[in-house]
């Protein structure tokens, strides 16, 4: 009995081991548990981190976008470059163009703040193929490491020039000249600017400077016909393609009945290059320059012009427009509604003056408030303004000396602006039903490298035209 009593109060001890290893399993169980949690949470803490800094990248991509569009996407100081790329007048960039608000320092890469972290973006101009290499980073704060998560992109974006106003006809993609007087240049290139238009000439052609005509990357075919000869004037550098572009920029076809020469006074010869500056795409290259036909238009192209040109009989102008007292009156362009039912079909409205000894003013705009259409005359700065497609339906002439000038969309033409954008050059075509008249006086264009009147003591200076970004041309039925 006394054994037994012994082995039984031995079993509070067994019990106590139990006790202990229960224990042991639950505080391992609960250790496991918070442990897991914590691995879970740092890792759901790096994932959303991670996807937070790649949306903060894009924003600083979308953010470059956005400033590429609205400003001058040509101006290599635009996107802040950084690194090997940071431009020595950083801290105090000029104005691009000058009329152009000042970027201030673009030292620094950009920098945004956003909720849950930052981003720094910036980007570098490679004028040799017009792209920017665009790199943004998006950061955000790591609550389980020193250093904060981040994620970095890179995009490129090619820049086009936009059109400075549409294309209003097919005549705008080429140059037809009929001038035939012998042993002159029928049309001389000048400056340092791509004449990047088809040209049609029944005389010679001639190269001043650096002036040239080129496809570049991407651009529209160009074609020369020449039924008379290219002639390199003395101190010419390029003339038929740029070597600096990419397959030397040359053009899709040349037909060059006279051949190539240095000199108005010596025969042509078979176009070679490099000897001549002449570089055209493989089989383009003729020495067989049939007869050039003068375009035609039509009583239906004219009637087309009637109804779809931005400032035209009927409606020419908006009320009140932007002078009210010198605005022109919806009859000024026509005395009824109809088309071409005036003398020989020539348009029904009396003779109109360009050039007044009165102001005036039409302008027309669509339905967003941009100036698409626009004449007008200042009698006091002898300037004639223009944008877009014009139509009288009857005769126009010139009595005083004038110069014309474009406008921008706002309706304005910026001082100093030599960028040749949007039109301010002067880019319009005038449909006239009727005859057109300038006995004794002159209308000269509009030199956008200097932004001023194309002229030479007090005369137009064709040297001075910058026909790419500066041209009225003047379409008379009659």
């Amino acid at each position: 009995m006394g054994i037994l009593r012994r082995l039984k109060s031995d079993e509070g001890g067994f019990a106590l081991v139990i006790a202990l290893a229960v224990t042991v399993v639950f505080s391992m169980t609960v250790v496991t548990v918070i442990e897991s949690a914590s691995s879970n949470s740092r890792t759901a803490d790096r994932s959303k981190g991670r996807v937070s800094a790649y949306t903060l990248a894009e924003a600083g991509i979308n953010n470059a976008a956005s400033i590429l569009s609205k400003s001058n996407s040509y101006d290599p100081h635009l996107l802040h470059p950084q690194g090997t790329y940071k431009p020595a007048d950083c801290a105090n960039p000029p104005n691009n163009p000058s009329s152009a608000p000042s970027l201030g320092n673009t030292c620094s890469a950009y920098s945004w703040s956003y909720d849950g972290g930052t981003t720094t973006m910036w980007g570098w101009f490679d004028t040799a193929t017009s792209n920017w290499t665009i790199t943004s980073t998006g950061t955000v704060r790591n609550a389980f490491a020193a250093a904060n998560t981040a994620r970095t992109l890179t995009a490129t974006v090619h820049v086009r020039a936009a059109p400075s106003q549409d294309n209003y006809v097919t005549a705008w993609n080429y140059v037809f000249v009929k001038d035939t007087t012998p042993g002159v240049c029928n049309i001389a290139l000048d400056q340092s600017t791509n004449f990047a238009v088809s040209l049609y000439v029944e005389g010679n052609v001639c190269f001043k400077n650096q002036a040239y005509i080129a496809e570049t990357n991407g651009s529209d075919p160009i074609n020369l016909e020449i039924r008379g000869k290219i002639v390199w004037l003395a101190g010419s550098s390029k003339g038929v393609g740029d070597t600096s572009l990419s397959g030397n920029g040359a053009i899709t076809s040349a037909k060059v009945a006279g051949g190539c020469s240095s000199s108005l006074a010596t025969a042509g010869h078979t176009c070679t290059a490099p000897s001549d500056y002449f570089y055209v795409k493989t089989g383009g290259y003729s020495t067989t320059a049939p007869a050039i036909t003068a375009p035609v238009l039509t009583n239906t192209d004219f009637s087309t012009y009637y109804t779809t040109a931005y400032i035209r009989p009927g409606d020419p102008c908006d009320n009140p427009g932007p002078n009210s007292s010198n605005r022109l009156a919806d009859t000024k362009f026509d005395n009824d509604t109809t088309a071409l039912n005036g003398t020989n079909g020539n348009g029904s409205a009396a003779s109109f003056d360009l050039t007044p000894s009165s102001s005036y003013t039409c302008e027309a705009t669509d339905t967003a408030g941009r100036v698409i259409g626009e004449l007008s005359w200042n009698n006091t700065t002898k300037i004639l303004q223009i944008r877009g497609t014009i139509y009288i339906d009857g005769s126009v002439t010139v009595s005083q000396d004038a110069t014309y000038q474009g406008v921008n969309s706002s309706g304005t033409h910026p001082s100093g602006d030599t960028s040749g954008q949007d039109g301010i050059g002067g880019q319009a075509v005038l449909y006239i039903s009727g005859t057109y008249s300038q006995s004794n006086h002159q209308l000269c264009g509009w030199d956008t490298v200097h932004d001023a009147a194309a002229k030479t003591s007090g005369n137009c200076d064709f040297n001075k035209w910058t026909p790419n970004t500066s041209m009225f041309m003047i379409v008379a039925h009659g």
